[in-house]
């Protein structure tokens, strides 16, 4: 994928090959997006909007028909699930709106920051979290529980993006560029996995793998990075007794009961479902039946068709993130882009997987689906993203991540680069 970047000079850029650099302007560095200025600002990705959009419907109403028993049996209130995640469909919407007006590239500028605040979260859970089957993997604040992970998980994606838009060729060293790269990953994962939380670790893994192979890196460091990494994952596995159990069970076909509550579920749902609504594993005999197993109940009561029409829309949204990132005006547009479609796709894919009995069963969410404020809000502000990068907007003033370095001195005699800046009217010109 050519991907013509502004941290190369033009020379090297393969849709501008032979043209001169513009004179008076340093290539390194220059948030400048190339390519024909009218195709700046264009719409919103239709196609991605509307997806997003129908997934978090058939969210909300599968969370209301799917927890109404355990709500009521729990919370004394059948309605409690729905109005707390309609709660967070509607801030996800207004938040999602915000981000995709927003100019994706002061993402690049904070990136550290904002991966600092990821890592302080998983470690501010390892102590006041609040344990959830063994497991303490959200703070309780305000009676919102905040799963930090969730957070994480796009602030690696964003650091790996504006990481390797910056390095460049630099990507091809390991110790100069793969190795600080793979270590706040690292970082990041042994965070997670100290959560209890291997679904979402190897989800981290196999992001920066995937981002850190497209952006160039070396297939030798790739495949080092997964041997190392195997024999850790091994014993987590073959370590934890419960974990042990499940890959047991999965082995010799002998199910445990959540799977075989779930397998019943899809099974009895056929090619239509019984109804919406209308379903009997909701009535406790399946668990999680409203988070990580949601699919199970989309599969009793709409049927074949309903998973099917669910697996179609994720492949919508990856398809239309991977378009995102083929077309984004900058390698930090594109990199992100591939990131988040990533994401998506390894978790729906995960998730899936699990509820139909085809990997051994972990705790992972189903995007946009399943219960949850952290994962929905998340989720959403990141399709705002993919909807700024696909507009390709047009440089803003804060965004320019030379703003903190001295502005070079031009030569003697040479002439102040002409044309029109590309920035907003209240930024001032690049250097």
């Amino acid at each position: 994928m050519a991907v013509p970047d502004p941290a190369l000079p033009h020379a090297l850029d393969p849709r501008r090959a032979g043209s001169a650099a513009p004179r008076g302007r340093s290539p390194a560095h220059t948030p400048e997006p190339e390519g024909d200025p009218a195709t700046f600002d264009r719409r919103l990705d239709p196609w991605l909007l509307i997806t997003a959009l129908a997934l978090t419907a058939i969210g909300v109403v599968m969370v209301y028909s799917a927890g109404i028993y355990t709500a009521q049996a729990k919370y004394h209130a059948w309605e409690y699930f729905l109005q707390r995640q309609g709660v967070f469909a509607m801030l996800g919407l207004v938040v999602m709106a915000v981000i995709a007006r927003l100019d994706y590239r002061i993402l690049r500028r904070f990136a550290p920051q904002l991966m600092l605040l990821g890592l302080a979260g998983l470690v501010l859970v390892l102590f006041v979290g609040v344990e959830v089957n063994g497991a303490k993997r959200w703070i309780r604040a305000g009676g919102v529980n905040i799963q930090p992970s969730e957070l994480a998980k796009i602030a690696l994606a964003i650091f790996l993006a504006a990481t390797l838009a910056r390095q460049g060729e630099r990507i091809r060293s390991f110790w100069g560029g793969f190795l600080p790269v793979i270590g706040v990953s690292a970082l990041t994962m042994l965070l997670v996995l100290a959560e209890r939380d291997l679904g979402t670790t190897i989800l981290l893994g196999a992001l920066t793998l995937v981002v850190l192979f497209v952006a160039g890196t070396r297939l030798a460091y790739v495949l080092a990075a997964l041997m190392l990494a195997a024999p850790l994952v091994w014993y987590q596995i073959v370590g934890v007794g419960y974990r042990l159990d499940r890959f047991r069970d999965f082995l010799s076909g002998a199910h445990s009961y959540q799977i075989d509550q779930s397998l019943i579920s899809v099974g009895s749902g056929g090619v239509w479902g019984v109804g919406l609504g209308a379903g009997k594993q909701k009535l406790g005999f399946l668990p999680e039946n409203h988070t990580d197993f949601i699919l199970a109940s989309v599969g009793e009561e709409l049927g074949l068709v309903g998973i099917a029409a669910v697996l179609g829309l994720f492949g919508v949204l990856v398809w239309r993130g991977m378009k995102a990132a083929q077309e984004a005006p900058d390698r930090f547009g594109a990199y992100l882009a591939l990131g988040i479609a990533t994401l998506f796709g390894l978790q729906a894919l995960i998730n899936i997987a699990v509820v139909l009995d085809i990997i051994p069963a972990k705790g992972i969410t189903l995007p946009f689906l399943s219960y949850g404020g952290s994962s929905l809000l998340v989720s959403m502000a990141a399709i705002g993203i993919l909807l700024s990068i696909s507009r390709r907007p047009r440089p803003w003033k804060i965004s320019d991540t030379r703003q903190s370095r001295p502005a070079k001195r031009r030569p003697e005699g040479k002439p102040a680069p002409a044309g029109r800046s590309p920035y907003r009217a209240n930024a001032r010109r690049p250097a």
